[in-house]
């Protein structure tokens, strides 16, 4: 679409100031870790550098996606998982069913390319497929007014 595009993928591990670097020099922030402490840090980051963030993840057969923008209206990830607790049921304990996602992937992308074209993507959902029976869900966020990480003057510093 745009040939003058330029595409970074970090194969690293990124914490702190190193991350908050790469955020920095991001238009987007694709998400696709595969744990809760290292999500949040992302999260965090992408809220103090107001960059959106795209997180898709895949669990057994099913998957969830989410497009969290500035100015954070509907909240960021903090404040649907408000600590980093792992799931019970997570990519060790239940598996991850490749198709499922390659599905989560391929939509992340699509909202990326939506996102930096200018194209109207719903912001501020958390949109959950279930692979058995091919069905989507989605439910609205909210800002939690507490949260640490976009509630305003109870942010906390990165």
């Amino acid at each position: 679409m745009n040939p003058d595009i330029q595409l970074t993928a970090l194969q690293q591990r990124l914490t702190g100031e190193a991350l908050k670097d790469a955020v920095a020099r991001a238009d987007v922030v694709l998400d696709g870790t595969d744990n809760m402490a290292t999500r949040q840090e992302i999260n965090a980051a992408c809220v103090v550098l107001n960059t959106p963030l795209i997180t898709a993840s895949a669990v057994g057969f099913g998957g969830q996606l989410m497009v969290l923008t500035p100015p954070w209206e509907q909240g960021c990830y903090r404040c649907l998982w408000p600590d980093n607790q792992e799931p019970e049921r997570n990519c060790r304990t239940a598996g991850v069913v490749g198709p499922v996602v390659g599905v989560m992937g391929t939509l992340q992308a699509l909202e990326a390319i939506k996102l930096l074209s200018g194209i109207e993507t719903p912001a501020g959902e958390l949109r959950l497929f279930d692979g058995k029976s091919s069905q989507w869900r989605s439910l609205a966020l909210r800002r939690a007014s507490g949260c640490p990480v976009c509630g305003g003057s109870n942010a906390d510093p990165v």
